[in-house]
């Protein structure tokens, strides 16, 4: 049995800008600050860490942030149901597809989304239906046990026992995954669609990486 655990942003969709546009929005709403994420680091990030860390800077007080996400969720609906760049990256829909069809393969997310986030961008572009569970950037903690996390609930989802290490894989498109892979000791995939090069990947070291998968990826994962 393998475990894939896939990352969203830049990974299973390409949205450029809507994400950090309706977090912008949310704080321009909620408290009348524009820009609030400027000069944050967002790729490979957890969304909780991403706002405390807006929180901070601008002296905000720690109860707003329930309703701050609730607007959050709210506008990205919104920006993800009209016309926007972007869609599923190139190859995702028959890669899954091809992979959802096997009895020895289990899918599930490992994302810095908050969870709610998550599945309004797999619902949007049409890919929550291959996808029951994983893990989610709802808590302040290093990327890695957000992969813990989807890898003890893959477990209890579908019952599946101990699943060796090199028969789990990390797939993601920035050197926070290939790190949180690493950490855990288990094998990781990189793919060059979202901000960063091949060639800046490559000096991460992943076990495997790809232009997009609509390259040939079948040899990662069946040998």
């Amino acid at each position: 049995m393998k475990l894939l655990i896939w990352d969203i942003d830049g990974t299973l969709t390409y949205t450029p800008g809507v994400g950090r546009r309706a977090m912008e929005m949310a704080f321009e709403e909620e408290f009348g600050i524009s820009n609030a994420l400027e000069g944050i680091d967002m790729a490979g990030g957890l969304d909780v860490e991403i706002v405390r860390q807006a929180f901070e800077r601008h002296g905000l007080p720690h109860e707003r942030r329930s309703p701050y996400f609730s607007r959050y969720l709210h506008l990205l609906d919104q920006l993800l149901a009209a016309p926007h760049p972007g869609g599923p990256t190139p190859g995702i829909v028959e890669t899954l597809e091809t992979l959802a069809v096997r009895n020895d393969v289990i899918q599930v997310l490992g994302t810095g989304n908050i969870e709610p986030g998550a599945w309004i961008k797999l619902r949007r572009h049409g890919l929550a239906r291959y996808f029951e569970t994983g893990g989610f950037g709802d808590h302040p903690v290093p990327r890695w046990m957000v992969i813990r996390s989807a890898i003890d609930r893959a477990r209890s989802h579908y019952g599946t026992g101990e699943i060796p290490p090199d028969e789990i894989y990390v797939i993601g498109d920035t050197p926070r995954d290939i790190e949180a892979g690493r950490h855990l000791g288990v094998r990781t995939v990189s793919v060059a669609t979202g901000p960063f090069s091949l060639e800046q990947l490559a000096e991460h070291k992943p076990d495997h990486l790809l232009p997009s998968f609509a390259s040939p990826w079948h040899s990662i994962f069946f040998r």
